[in-house]
C-alpha cells in the first residue's frame, strides 16, 4: 500500500484536531467554540450558502462528540441513569480524549470505559463510588459476552478426563461472572424499557451479595444465579488448575461447609460443562 502524500498526513491531522476539539460546558449545554480551530484549516474550508466556514466546521465538530457520547450511553445504560447524563457526559469527554477511536468499529472506542471511570472517580471509600463501579463492570460484563464472538463449548474426552485436575479451564467469553450488592440488574432491564434521561436514585443495598452467571442467548443475554461458594469456584477455575481452585476453596471454607463440599463441587463443574461455560482447557 503507498503511502499517503505529506500534504494530505498534514490535512488529515489539522481536520482531526477540529474534530476533536472539547466542547464546552459552562452554559450549561455543549457548545463548540470555532474560535479554537486552527486558522489554517477554516482558511481551507468553504463558506456554505448561509453558514460560515467557522460554523461548518463546529456542525462536524459536535457530531464527532455527540455520535461518540451516543456509543458511551449504548454501552453503559446504568451509569448513565446512575449518574446522570450530563455529569456522565463529562466523565466520558475525558476519556474520549485519551482514548479516541482507533480502528473501523466505532463501537470499540468503549472498551476501556469501565476500567477507566474506576481509575477517575474520587473519594474512594463512598458508597457510591463503589456502586458506580459496580454497575460500570455490570455494564461492561453485558455489553462483553453480548459481543462475544461465538465459540465452541468444551466437551471434555475419556483423555481429557484423566488430565482434567491439572489442567486450567478456558472460560468461554460468552460468559461472565457478575456480583452485586443491590438490584442493579433488575434496574439496568428497567432502564433499557425506560425511554427517559431522567437521573435515578441508587438502589436499596441488600445484607448479602447476589452472583449469577451472565451467558449469551438467543436474541440477547441470560442470567443463571449461582450459589457463593459455586461464584467463588467458578472465579478459581479461571485463574488456577482445576486441583489448586478445588484445594483453595476448600481451606477458604468454614469446617462446617467442607463436608458437603465434595458432592457439591462436583455437580457445579458438571453443570458449568453442560452449560458450555467453558471453551477448552490447557494443559
Amino acid at each position: 500500500m503507498r503511502k499517503a502524500p505529506p500534504w494530505l498526513e498534514e490535512l488529515q491531522a489539522r481536520f482531526g484536531a477540529v474534530l476533536r476539539a472539547p466542547l464546552e460546558r459552562a452554559t450549561g449545554t455543549l457548545t463548540a467554540s470555532p474560535d479554537s480551530y486552527d486558522p489554517i484549516t477554516v482558511e481551507a474550508t468553504l463558506d456554505g450558502p448561509m453558514t460560515s466556514r467557522s460554523e461548518r466546521l463546529a456542525v462536524y465538530n459536535r457530531q464527532y462528540w455527540f455520535r461518540l457520547f451516543g456509543v458511551l450511553h449504548s454501552a453503559f445504560p446504568l451509569v448513565c441513569r446512575l449518574l446522570g447524563y450530563w455529569a456522565f457526559n463529562a466523565h466520558g469527554a475525558r476519556y474520549l480524549a485519551a482514548h479516541p477511536p482507533r480502528g473501523w468499529d466505532i463501537d470499540d472506542v468503549a472498551d476501556a470505559f469501565a476500567s477507566f471511570l474506576e481509575g477517575e472517580l474520587d473519594h474512594p471509600s463512598a458508597p457510591e463510588r463503589e456502586a458506580i463501579v459496580e454497575a460500570a463492570r455490570m455494564d461492561a460484563a453485558f455489553r462483553a459476552v453480548f459481543r462475544a464472538p461465538p465459540v465452541t463449548p468444551f466437551r471434555p474426552s475419556a483423555d481429557d478426563a484423566a488430565h482434567l485436575l491439572d489442567a486450567r479451564l478456558v472460560a468461554s467469553p460468552a460468559v461472565a461472572i457478575v456480583s452485586e450488592h443491590s438490584a442493579l440488574a433488575d434496574l439496568r432491564r428497567a432502564i433499557l424499557r425506560d425511554p427517559s434521561e431522567r437521573k435515578l436514585p441508587f438502589p436499596t443495598a441488600w445484607p448479602e451479595v447476589r452472583t449469577f452467571a451472565l451467558v449469551r442467548a438467543e436474541g440477547g443475554t441470560g442470567e443463571i444465579p449461582l450459589e457463593a461458594r459455586e461464584a467463588e469456584l467458578l472465579r478459581l477455575l479461571d485463574v488456577h488448575t482445576v486441583r489448586e481452585a478445588l484445594g483453595l476453596l476448600e481451606r477458604a471454607c468454614p469446617p462446617d461447609e467442607r463436608a458437603a463440599l465434595p458432592s457439591k463441587t462436583e455437580l457445579w463443574l458438571a453443570h458449568s460443562v453442560q452449560r458450555g461455560w467453558w471453551s477448552g482447557m490447557l494443559s
